[in-house]
């Protein structure tokens, strides 16, 4: 039986190829399909104890997911709290709040929080921290010794030296991330002066995880190819021979992901590094051909009874090594990590 399949793939290589193309094409076109999940929750089951009691403490005290905007001033002696300064902070809150997927009412600002101070005896008195923008530098420092003044504004809205200010940005899902960090990149572009201006928070790390991680997979995948290129180049010395593995190689990549993709799995961090861990495996069993075949070649002179020979010889081998890399893969479908 296993003679016949040799056989057979020895006397119809176009049939092969053209079946392997053809199945690689079927799994490229899943790549459109691709989602991308770097939510650090998703590395717990939705039903773990303490994924359910944090989105049930979100609920119960209407926490959200927050984009954090800082605006720094080093250039001028008084630092955000000057009248230019915080001018831009007022126009720049009030255009965030028309960004779709903000939540207005519950941005985090200078002009949209409470300043609470006592007014007359067993009285207070409430009123916006900054209700417009400072005509005057002495406004601009009343609002900052106000700010400073107040325990929950110092140290997370105002910087204690008074050079830095944050927004905080409530947006009503974190898939919304990506696109309102942009919105907001394009509205800082409107407002050139003296501050500097960054972006962060949770859920833009969780959208530069996905960024980053598809620079990694563009550049780790084809450097591990590369490595084992040349050292499979260094060792039998004919491009020829090494370039067949590679190709081997390139396919398994593709069809995996393809499948991966097709069956409707997101794309996580983890299964990110997949095509690097396939590359050194899907060559292996090429090594070993490639390497019995030299051997023998000098034996029986002639290709085709060698590579009958060597694929005779070694398939036991190369099927219990392939079962047992099998083998470990699919141990991990036992781990209580989901995207593992």
């Amino acid at each position: 039986m296993l003679k016949k399949f040799v056989l057979y793939t020895l006397n119809h290589p176009k049939s092969v190829i053209i079946a392997s193309i053809l199945l690689t094409i079927l799994a490229a076109a899943q790549f459109p399909r691709i989602k991308v999940d770097t939510d650090p929750e998703n590395m717990l089951p939705s039903d773990a104890p303490v994924r359910v009691f944090h989105h049930a403490t979100k609920t119960e005290f209407a926490l959200y997911d927050f984009i954090v905007l800082g605006v720094v001033n080093e250039r001028d002696p008084d630092g955000v709290f000057n009248p230019a300064t915080l001018t831009t902070v007022y126009q720049l809150t009030n255009d965030i709040k028309n960004i779709e997927g903000v939540i207005a009412h519950e941005i985090i600002a200078p002009s949209t929080k409470d300043n609470i101070e006592q007014a007359d005896l067993g009285s207070v008195r409430f009123q916006w921290l900054m209700e417009s923008p400072p005509g005057t530098r002495d406004e601009a420092l009343k609002i900052r010794d106000e700010a400073q003044d107040h325990p929950m504004f110092r140290g997370s809205v105002v910087s204690e030296d008074g050079k830095a200010l944050a927004i905080y940005i409530p947006i009503e899902k974190k898939d919304l991330s990506y696109e309102v960090a942009q919105a907001v990149r394009e509205l800082i572009k409107k407002y050139p002066g003296d501050e500097e201006f960054h972006i962060t928070g949770l859920p833009v790390a969780e959208d530069q995880f996905g960024v980053e991680m598809f620079k990694q997979m563009a550049l780790s995948a084809p450097l591990a190819g590369l490595i084992i290129f040349l050292l499979m180049l260094f060792f039998f010395r004919s491009a020829k021979l090494v370039a067949a593995p590679m190709i081997v190689a390139v396919l398994t990549v593709i069809i995996t992901m393809g499948l991966l993709i097709g069956c409707g799995y997101p794309v996580h961090i983890m299964s990110s590094m997949i095509p690097i861990f396939l590359m050194p495996i899907a060559v292996l069993d090429s090594v070993h051909i490639l390497s019995e075949f030299f051997d023998k070649y000098q034996q029986f002179k002639d290709r085709r009874e060698t590579i009958v020979f060597v694929l005779e010889e070694l398939f036991t081998p190369m099927l219990f090594t392939s079962l047992t890399s099998a083998a470990g893969f699919f141990s991990l479908s036992f781990s209580p990590i989901p995207p593992v």
